[in-house]
């Protein structure tokens, strides 16, 4: 899963095109450690990149995060689903699915 600074989530999420998920996280979220292997499962089959909130506060701040994980889904640079806490694996998969 590629984690992308602020400058990176610009080109490639809101400039982007295409379908992906983004996991706004914190190196310090229990839950957030919990959700990175399900997103990694889903890499095969989807777009899926990071965003430490920490790091990016003017992008966390942009779509008002409030809390983590928070996982938005993005399609052609705009954001179409919002997902806030840890999410099972077909729960992801069925939000993602909708927007293909």
């Amino acid at each position: 899963m590629k984690e992308l600074d602020s400058k990176e989530f610009i080109e490639e999420i809101e400039n982007g095109s295409g379908l992906c998920l983004v996991d706004f996280n914190a190196s310090w979220c229990g839950p957030c450690k919990m959700q990175k292997p399900i997103l990694e499962e889903l890499e095969d089959k989807f777009n899926i990149y990071g965003l430490d909130v920490d790091k990016a506060k003017d992008i966390a701040s942009k779509y008002n995060v409030n809390a983590v994980p928070s996982l938005m889904i993005f399609k052609d640079g705009v954001l179409k689903q919002t997902l806030v806490g840890f999410q099972a694996k077909d729960v992801l998969e069925e939000a993602l699915s909708k927007y293909l």
